[in-house]
This record gives C-alpha cells, structure tokens and sequence, in this order.
C-alpha cells in the first residue's frame, strides 16, 4: 500500500517543483504560485448495512493535516492540523463539524494565527455518466490580533468517471468554491479546482488539481497552484 502512494504522488510533485520554476520567474507582486497537500485519515466508529448487506461507515472521525507552500519561493505559508467527525445521515446527505488550528504566513514577515470551527452540509448523487456535489460549509474564525469573523461557503463539484471493462480508472472533476464573508458582508474570495480523483487502493484515495484562487482585497489578490487530497480509511 504504501508502494503505492510513493509511486503515483512523487512524478506529481516533481511536476509541482518543474511548474514552480517557470512560473516564479514570471510572477507579478500580487500573485503567487503555490503547492496544496491534504491528508486526511478517516476511522470508522459506527457502521451499517443497507437493504443488500452492503456495508458502509454511518460515523467517523477524521484527523486532518494540511501544508501549503508559496511566496514563490516554496515557503510554507500555510499549515493545518484538525479533528471532527463525518456523520452520515442518509443517501444523499452528510454532516461534518471539524475543528481546526492554522498558522500561516501568506506574506513575508506577516504571520496569522487562528482556530476555525467548521460545519459542513453536504449533498450528493452519482448517476451512471457523472456526479454532483454540493457543500455547504458555515465556518467560525477566531483570529489572533484581528477581529474574529465568520464566513459561508459553497463548495458545488461535478465529476465525470472513466471507466474501462466496467471499472472506474479515475474521475475527471471540476468545481468552484464561494466563500461570503458574512462578518462584512461581501463576496471576498473564489477557489476554482480542476483536476481528477483516483482510488489508490481499497483504503485509499486521492485527488491531483489544479487551483486558481483569486481575493477581492489583500497583498495577493491571485494564487495559482497545484496539489493534491489524499484519503486514507483505517480500519
């Protein structure tokens, strides 16, 4: 398993690290270039069986780390470690509260501290040619030396799967991602991802993309990036 992940996540960074080099080179003071990671590992608490035996997880909690590089230099601008739980209540619908602790440093010598509380809603269906998501998330910040705020997202994901001798391969997907600052009331920020998702093993999966980020006020007003989200369930 872990042969695996080494084997298919190292090709991508070194694209990261190639895409870095020629894009430095180019970048404007108010943009940056940036690589994302997200590991999530997911234990199962409470199980179920549908109609036809089959089993899924009804509770789980997750443990979550997050490392961004930036400022153009691959400088660590942004680290994440969180906990919470994914309850799932029925088909369709999932509930998530988290929390997180986050230190970043978007900007040289300008360091951010704060916890986020998080409550994500999802929605979802997976048709035969495609799927649709959509997550609602209310999150709580608590900011050192800046006022506290809260913020709503919406996170809407349409995927497209592949597959070959009935067998998915892998799932092209596009999404794009709202936040609306409801402390100041103003649309502030937009993540747009475009990338695939790829089930490494039977306890694993992950997803490569591409993200474009773009603020309505700040230093950086447009990040663009690479990176990926990984899954690992641990029975």
């Amino acid at each position: 398993m872990k042969h695996i992940v080494r084997t298919t996540v190292t090709p991508f960074f070194a694209l990261a690290i190639l895409l870095f080099a020629s894009l430095s080179a180019k970048a404007q003071s108010d943009t940056d270039f940036q690589i994302w990671n997200e590991t999530t590992l997911v234990f199962p608490v409470v199980k179920e069986k549908d109609k036809n035996g089959k089993e899924s997880d009804k509770l789980s909690l997750l443990v979550l780390g997050v490392l961004r590089l930036g400022q153009n230099r691959l400088f660590p601008v942004d680290a994440r470690m969180g906990a919470g739980f994914d309850l799932k209540l029925n088909k369709y619908w999932s509930f998530a509260p988290t929390y997180v602790y986050r230190r970043g440093e978007p900007v040289r010598n300008s360091k951010e501290f704060e916890h986020r509380l998080r409550f994500d809603l999802t929605v979802g269906n997976k048709w035969k040619h495609f799927s649709l998501k959509d997550r609602s998330r209310v999150e709580y910040r608590i900011r050192n030396n800046r006022d506290d705020s809260v913020r709503y997202r919406n996170k809407i994901t349409f995927a497209f799967p592949v597959h070959y001798k009935k067998k998915e391969i892998f799932s092209p997907f596009v999404a794009d991602d709202v936040y609306y600052d409801i402390t100041a009331k103003e649309f502030s920020t937009n993540d747009f991802f475009a990338g695939i998702s790829r089930k490494l093993s039977k306890n694993i999966s992950a997803d490569f993309f591409y993200i474009r980020r773009d603020y309505k006020t700040g230093a950086i007003r447009h990040i663009n990036g690479i990176g990926s989200t990984i899954k690992i369930r641990i029975d």
